[in-house]
């Protein structure tokens, strides 16, 4: 189960590392995005004032442990429908509380 997690963890964050993070012709595209969009709009955060290298490597070692606690969570369960419910259950909490530890800590810094 243990490898199970590191794994999942590792292949989202290596993909999310060469898709995003060091693709710097992309950060203005990543700016706009949903995720960006959220905290611009729920925290007041500037993004000009932000080191977005260090922001996109938070927002995926976070995106990489919210799905790997919920990949490990899901493989608990036998029943497919349960997995369903129990992948639910687990992925948005996970979203709301990491997403806001990261909105006090960026509106910290932002500062």
């Amino acid at each position: 189960m243990l490898l199970g997690f590191i794994i999942s963890f590792l292949i989202v964050y290596l993909f999310y590392l060469f898709t995003v993070i060091l693709q710097k012709k992309r950060y203005d595209k990543f700016k706009k995005s949903n995720q960006v969009m959220y905290f611009v709009n729920r925290y007041k955060i500037n993004v000009d004032k932000i080191n977005m290298k260090k922001f996109t490597n938070i927002l995926g070692l976070t995106n990489s442990l919210i799905i790997s606690i919920a990949f490990t969570a899901t493989f608990l369960v036998e029943n497919i429908f349960l997995q369903l419910l129990v992948g639910l259950i687990v992925l948005i909490p996970l979203i709301v509380i990491f997403y806001n530890l990261i909105g006090i800590y960026l509106k910290k810094e932002c500062k």
